[in-house]
């Protein structure tokens, strides 16, 4: 039946004998209806997530191009370009080597195109998350 073996077969026919017993035979109908309609909402529900993440993913890239820079530069820890010792905020020399330490600037990453279809993508992007051309 259906390419279930003897055990499931048996299994899903005690499932019905039982629903029948409880239920009766005037309900049975009512909750398939229920059944299939919370079926249905549970794939609205999926299809509406799958959607939005899609649409989410194809508008990160355009927030890429955007530098954020803290409120203020002298909170943000230093690294020594010489002997890669992290420095408090605001220190001026490293403590192991005193190499004059400086507050690196902030660079944005350009955001690029899929040379197939044009969708832009994020930085580093190797392949179109629309039709899936290398970049």
């Amino acid at each position: 039946m259906f390419g279930l073996g003897p055990g499931e077969t048996v299994i899903i026919i005690i499932l019905i004998v039982v629903l029948f017993v409880i239920f009766g035979p005037k309900q049975l109908p009512k909750l398939g209806k229920m059944f299939g309609k919370t079926m249905k909402s549970v794939r609205t529900g999926l299809d509406e997530m799958n959607a939005e993440m899609k649409t989410e993913s194809t508008s990160k890239p355009a927030a890429a191009d955007e530098v954020v820079v803290p409120a203020d530069p002298a909170s943000v820890p230093l690294v020594c370009a010489k002997c890669g010792t992290t420095a408090e905020p605001g220190t001026k020399f490293c403590p192991e080597c005193g190499t004059e330490l400086k507050v690196p600037e902030p660079v944005a990453a350009a955001p690029s195109a899929c040379p197939k279809c044009g969708t832009i993508v994020a930085p580093g992007t190797k392949f179109c998350p629309e039709c899936g051309g290398k970049i």
